[in-house]
């Protein structure tokens, strides 16, 4: 695969799972077809090429030229019925609202300028509407939404610290537990006798005599005698309340913390908004008109946009400012792309 990689006509190319995508600078398109046919092989696969001079599609876009640049936009392919979750469905409203965002934000990957993608959710809102959505309330998903998905569309997510994870396959807590709980039972064995060890294969380590173990509310009977450095200390000691006996296994659940307790508050406050605006909006009929119910939301919106460029829209402002107000985009908001 170097020499494609490698070759001089090919701008790009690219595969994922078993779709290849490829530009190619060529004469005719016959000359670019036979170029990639000669050089991309697969021993025991037939590849079906499909080549085009102003555009062509490519799993969920179709990428274009227009005046000199390459362009791409939303691809609904042929079968596609565009099924989405109706609004009489019993989905919890959360859900239906993140799979409207979800949408937003797919939509914002797959389309190369903003005018592309107000078009693109226009149409979205307007399928969401033939599924029975009310009207105010997919407007004010929008709105809250689309603007914040735009900006971010190509964001990546810096993580603030190491958020490597641990994968165990077939873990099993009994083994863990007894090799915890046998290595405290040694120890403190050899604490009483003073004897400890820095063994790295299986340290004993002597306790800080200046080291506070915050465990003042501990019974006196429960604690333990110990030497360090030949003086006599005093510790928490674990088996005397049965924990090095136990058996450990996996629990299914955790105990609610605040963070438990802060999601379930915003969850509440976001329903409780959505059901009033649905409330207040009524429930579209499923049959219903969306050239006519949509009317009011949108045409009136989309007349005032005027196109200045491939990345800004302008709309008229009531004083000169440097903040750019998009209709679909909610309140004011500045533009990145200037």
């Amino acid at each position: 695969m170097s020499k494609i990689l490698d070759h001089p006509n090919v701008a790009f190319y690219g595969r994922y799972i078993d779709d290849c995508f490829a530009i190619v600078y060529a004469e005719s398109e016959a000359l670019a077809l036979n170029l990639i046919k000669e050089t991309i092989k697969f021993d025991g696969c037939v590849i079906e090429w499909a080549v085009s001079l102003s555009g062509c599609q490519f799993l969920d876009a179709f990428i274009f030229k227009e005046s000199g640049k390459l362009h791409w936009k939303p691809f609904v392919k042929t079968g596609n019925n565009r099924e989405r979750v109706p609004w009489v469905s019993h989905h919890p409203l959360d859900v239906k609202r993140g799979v409207y965002i979800g949408e937003l934000s797919r939509l914002a990957v797959l389309c190369s300028t903003k005018e592309i993608y107000i078009g693109a959710i226009r149409d979205l809102n307007a399928l969401y509407l033939m599924r029975g959505y009310p009207e105010n309330l997919v407007m004010s998903w929008c709105k809250k939404n689309i603007q914040e998905r735009w900006e971010k569309r190509f964001a990546l997510r810096v993580a603030e610290h190491d958020e490597s994870i641990l994968v165990w396959n077939w873990f099993s807590a009994a083994e863990l537990g007894k090799t915890v709980t046998e290595y405290w039972s040694a120890w403190y064995e050899h604490a009483e006798k003073g004897l400890y060890s820095a063994d790295s294969s299986r340290p004993l380590i002597k306790p800080d005599p200046n080291y506070v173990h915050d465990l003042d509310d501990v019974r006196p009977e429960l604690f333990t005698q110990i030497l360090v450095d030949g003086e006599t200390e005093f510790v928490p000691d674990l088996r005397k309340i049965g924990l090095l006996g136990s058996r450990w296994i996996v629990s299914r659940k955790r105990n609610t913390n605040l963070f438990d307790l802060a999601n379930v508050w915003k969850k509440t406050v976001f329903r409780k908004l959505d059901e009033d605006i649905a409330e207040k909006g009524g429930v579209v009929p499923e049959t219903q008109n969306v050239n006519e119910t949509y009317h009011s939301a949108l045409v009136e919106a989309a007349e005032q946009i005027s196109i200045e460029s491939d990345n800004e829209i302008i709309l008229h402002r009531r004083s000169i400012s440097q903040e750019r107000e998009h209709p679909e985009f909610g309140r004011i908001s500045k533009s990145y792309n200037r």
